[in-house]
């Protein structure tokens, strides 16, 4: 384990978001016993600004590099993480924080990235036409590394795949042992067949001393073994059974008998 748990301080001002969600004024802490945690609940239950608040609490970046300090959009992240207590096993430095969002950002950045360095690089053919082969070489040194790093991570780029073959091109690229991963709704890219391969990724992950807290309303996502399921339509959250979880009954449900529930709409 690496994270052990997280607390909410007291003395906080409960007239300010997000202190002002039913889930803070009944929250005092969650622990973390495995190394996969699922938080479940319907829209607006907190789910994602909790997870948030852990990410600014504990240092982690977006998807892609970005410090949580550098997105306006999650102000009310430090916000909370002033008012959060986390407790450690080992604090680690690898690992990040993922919306499905941020990684569609993260693949235009990555284009961006290498266009604009093979953009440099036919420039430099024109301009060093004349000059000597060293110079040529030296000034096309820092461009032709920033391709081969990028076809190292990403082989022939994430932006010529489907979403979801990208989508765990960057998880295997940049899955880390003794990471902290904390992912929000990571199967909105991904296929029922591409989440089963999103589950073999991290279970490798945790064999390496990985540690994931996962946000899902994916009946697949959710049934990952061994892991905790937390709910957040209760409050405070409480652990709860895989068979237990709505979204899993009205799964099920819906797919033994599709016409019982269309014929109501």
């Amino acid at each position: 384990m690496i994270l052990k748990e997280v607390k909410l301080l007291k003395n906080i001002n409960n007239r300010q978001f997000p202190f002002t969600l039913p889930i803070m004024r009944d929250f005092n802490q969650l622990s973390f016993k495995k190394p996969i945690t699922i938080l479940v609940g319907e829209n607006g239950s907190g789910k994602s600004t909790f997870l948030e608040g852990i990410a600014a609490s504990s240092d982690l970046p977006i998807a892609g590099g970005i410090e949580i300090s550098q997105d306006k959009e999650l102000e009310h992240a430090q916000i909370l993480a002033e008012a959060f207590k986390l407790s450690w096993m080992q604090k680690t430095k690898n690992g990040f924080f993922l919306r499905a969002e941020d990684f569609i950002s993260f693949v235009r950045r990555i284009k961006s990235m290498k266009q604009d360095a093979e953009e440099e690089l036919r420039n430099i053919e024109i301009e060093y036409t004349n000059k000597s082969a060293f110079a040529k070489g030296l000034a096309s040194m820092p461009h032709a590394r920033t391709l081969t790093e990028l076809n190292k991570l990403y082989n022939e780029g994430l932006d010529v795949r489907s979403h979801g073959e990208s989508f765990l091109d960057y998880f295997q690229a940049r899955i880390r042992p003794n990471g902290l991963y904390l992912l929000d709704e990571p199967e909105t890219p991904l296929s029922p067949m591409r989440q089963l391969s999103l589950i073999s990724i991290i279970l490798e992950a945790v064999k390496e001393d990985s540690q994931f807290i996962i946000i899902t309303h994916s009946p697949i996502l959710m049934a990952l073994p061994e892991a905790e399921i937390y709910s957040f339509d209760v409050h405070p959250p409480q652990l709860i059974q895989y068979e237990d979880i709505e979204h899993v009954q009205i799964t099920k449900n819906f797919l033994d008998s599709p016409q019982s529930f269309l014929r109501h709409l």
